[in-house]
């Protein structure tokens, strides 16, 4: 007896029965198809999959652009802000040299630098009188005169004030004779050529000559400090002041209000520093001002 094997198929049928009372749709589909669709399904799946990586990671990757971009906008903004306040302290090292210079100090850098006088236009200035004669740079006096002048100092009422308003005649504040001149020591040249009148912090100070502000604001040493040009080579400092009242270039009168005293810069007490240059020399101003004279 033989035994007949059974031949697989090789379709599949595919039955599609509706919900209504429409007639089911059927159709066939062979082996070749069915291996077709699984391979077409697979990649499908694959690309769903990838689809789905990828775009978590395009997520992630944009977000830290995004923080990326703040980020550089902010380090721009900031590299803005340096390269500003790099440019201004350029000026402001410049303006400190500057005023250094013109009081004979020790510049930035270490360098022992000689008094310059960088003068402002000629038509800026006011009042010249005539060419006065420059004595020999003054040496200290043999006594000191602290405690000669150890008093209440005010402003003589003089009518040489009058005649002569673009020369430093007027005590710039009352008070009192806290720090004298010196020019030179015996270890060599002073760093103090100018003297300290103490008085109450906020006191006016007012300017000693005629002439025009050359230079209004903040020094390492002298803190705020005012520097006057009278004309005919004459200068004026006023240091530590709490406020300048004026700005580079304005016009004064004698005795008008320039500053309020103050305490700023290399100060352990309110008082002002005030010196007096003429062509470039520093001079006492006991010599000049009226009121150590009782003129």
């Amino acid at each position: 007896m033989t035994v007949k094997k059974r031949k697989h198929r090789n379709m599949y049928r595919v039955l599609l029965i509706p919900d209504d009372k429409d007639e089911p749709t059927a159709f066939d589909l062979s082996m070749r198809s069915i291996r077709f669709l699984k391979i077409l399904a697979v990649i499908l799946l694959v690309h769903f999959i990838g689809g789905i990586v990828f775009y978590v990671q395009y997520y992630r990757i944009r977000e830290k652009n995004k923080k990326l971009t703040t980020v550089n906008k902010k380090l721009e903004e900031n590299m803005t802000m340096i390269n500003k306040l790099t440019a201004e302290f350029e000026v402001l090292e410049k303006d400190q040299n500057r005023i250094r210079n013109v009081l004979g100090l020790s510049s930035l850098n270490g360098e022992r630098v000689s008094p310059e006088i960088y003068l402002p236009d000629e038509d800026r200035t006011v009042n010249f009188l005539p060419v006065y004669s420059r004595d020999e740079q003054r040496m200290p006096r043999e006594e000191s005169e602290l405690d000669r002048y150890n008093f209440i100092l005010k402003k003589s009422k003089s009518s040489l004030h009058d005649y002569a308003k673009s020369v430093p005649t007027l005590l710039p504040v009352d008070g009192v004779l806290s720090s004298d001149y010196e020019y030179d020591t015996a270890n060599g040249p002073s760093q103090h050529r100018g003297i300290d009148i103490a008085g109450n912090k906020g006191d006016i100070v007012k300017a000693s000559a005629d002439g025009v502000v050359i230079f209004a604001g903040w020094t390492y040493d002298l803190g705020n400090l005012m520097i006057i040009y009278h004309g005919n080579g004459f200068y004026t400092y006023y240091g530590h002041n709490q406020r300048c009242l004026l700005e580079r270039g304005s016009l004064v009168k004698k005795g008008e209000p320039i500053a309020m005293l103050g305490n700023t810069g290399i100060s352990s007490a309110p008082h002002l520093h005030f010196e007096i240059w003429k062509d470039g020399v520093c001079y006492d101003p006991k010599d000049f001002i009226l009121a150590f004279s009782n003129i």
